[in-house]
């Protein structure tokens, strides 16, 4: 072959060459693939095989049983509440749960952390939820628990904390606890120690819907006349009358008539006890009507202890008014003991207290056991429980 000739055939085969580089790179382009993506292809499905591997939950031993209990049922916003979870066998291969929650107005209200804490979300207040745990391990095994999410609280805005004295009477107390509840809002009860034996199931409810339950004394005597025994007998009943109820010992105590001297603060302060008096007195056992209890409620003023009695029937509607009523106002209805904490004032037991300043700075209305001085009585307005409105059943 002459020279001139192969030079034309290799001219012609790099020309071939090049032109079937330049088809295949078109149609590499109209397809959207090259060896390139290829491989990134492989790779790419390799690592999600490997993340799917990685992501598979052991479920070889699943749960048979599954117990999940809140400690109440009610939280406030900016509160956290851990729950108790407990399964068998101990050793479950997959122990996540999914949480849902219904009845209110999102789905979202609250979130429980992989350790069982429960947060409630910042605009979840005023709903009453269900919350569902259900197990991931293809038991089939679900928990639910209702949750009462109330308002938080502001110490920075009014504060009023109602309290109710000489019950619990469920004809009475169950109608105010039906506002208390509707509006979210809480409240103290002082109650009778012989009523909390009589109407327990009233005294659990104040307790179950977070309502602050202290004690009045055991029978409603004047406790600066009893000598050293009886005055330790009218506590130490009371006290064992709350524990008996709700498992635990009542933190606060109003003395009848707000009696209370240097005698009176030793004494209950032995027991745990603070005294709690107060600085709006309604006089309702007075007036006996409800629109004059009303008004009287509605003079309150950021940080007053506000005294009425729950057992009668003619403050059910006064009741019914105030509590969103005062809401309206702006007012956060809480318990003296929440009243006290957002203050940054302390309840020491056998120290007496009226009310909370607004300015959180100490209002000198705390009396020490061993301050006479102003550890005096209170009030002599307080009516006497009058046993006639009660009648056992």
């Amino acid at each position: 072959m002459k020279k001139g000739k192969i030079v034309q055939y290799i001219v012609a085969v790099v020309v071939v060459l090049v032109l079937l580089c330049g088809i295949f790179t078109i149609l590499r382009r109209l397809t959207g693939t090259s060896s390139t993506d290829t491989i990134s292809g492989k790779e790419n499905k390799k690592k999600a095989a490997e993340a799917t591997t990685e992501k598979k939950v052991d479920n070889s031993r699943p749960m048979t049983s599954l117990t999940i209990t809140a400690p109440q049922g009610y939280i406030r916003v900016g509160e956290t509440m851990q729950l108790d979870i407990k399964y068998e066998p101990a050793d479950a291969s997959n122990t996540d749960f999914k949480w849902t929650t219904s009845g209110g107005d999102d789905e979202d209200l609250v979130e429980v952390s992989s350790d069982g804490v429960l947060t409630p979300a910042e605009d979840s207040e005023k709903n009453t939820v269900t919350v569902t745990a259900e197990a991931t391990d293809g038991s089939g095994l679900s928990q639910s628990f209702e949750l009462r999410i109330l308002p938080e609280i502001d110490p920075s805005k009014p504060m009023v904390a109602i309290t109710f004295d000489d019950g619990p009477y469920p004809d009475t107390t169950n109608v105010m606890l039906d506002a208390l509840e509707e509006n979210y809002a809480k409240a103290t009860f002082f109650c009778l120690g012989q009523n909390v034996n009589y109407y327990p199931e009233t005294v659990q409810r104040e307790y179950d819907l977070g309502m602050e339950v202290g004690t009045h004394t055991y029978s409603h005597v004047q406790l600066t006349t009893l000598s050293a025994s009886a005055l330790d007998q009218e506590i130490s009943k009371a006290v064992e009358a709350n524990k008996s109820v709700l498992g635990v010992a009542p933190t606060l105590m109003r003395p009848p008539y707000g009696s209370a001297d240097k005698t009176v603060l030793n004494a209950v302060g032995k027991y745990g006890l603070c005294c709690i008096n107060w600085s709006l007195d309604t006089e309702d056992w007075k007036t006996k009507n409800a629109d004059a209890t009303y008004q009287m409620v509605m003079k309150a003023t950021d940080g007053d202890v506000v005294l009425l009695h729950d057992i009668h029937e003619y403050n059910v509607a006064a009741v019914q008014r105030f509590v969103p009523d005062l809401m309206e106002e702006g007012f956060q209805l809480v318990t003296v003991s929440e009243l006290y904490k957002y203050r940054g004032e302390t309840l020491d037991p056998g120290t007496i207290h009226f009310r909370t300043d607004p300015t959180t700075e100490s209002s000198g209305e705390t009396a020490p056991a061993g301050d006479e001085s102003q550890a005096t009585t209170a009030s002599d307005t307080e009516q006497e429980i009058d046993e006639t409105d009660i009648e056992d059943e």
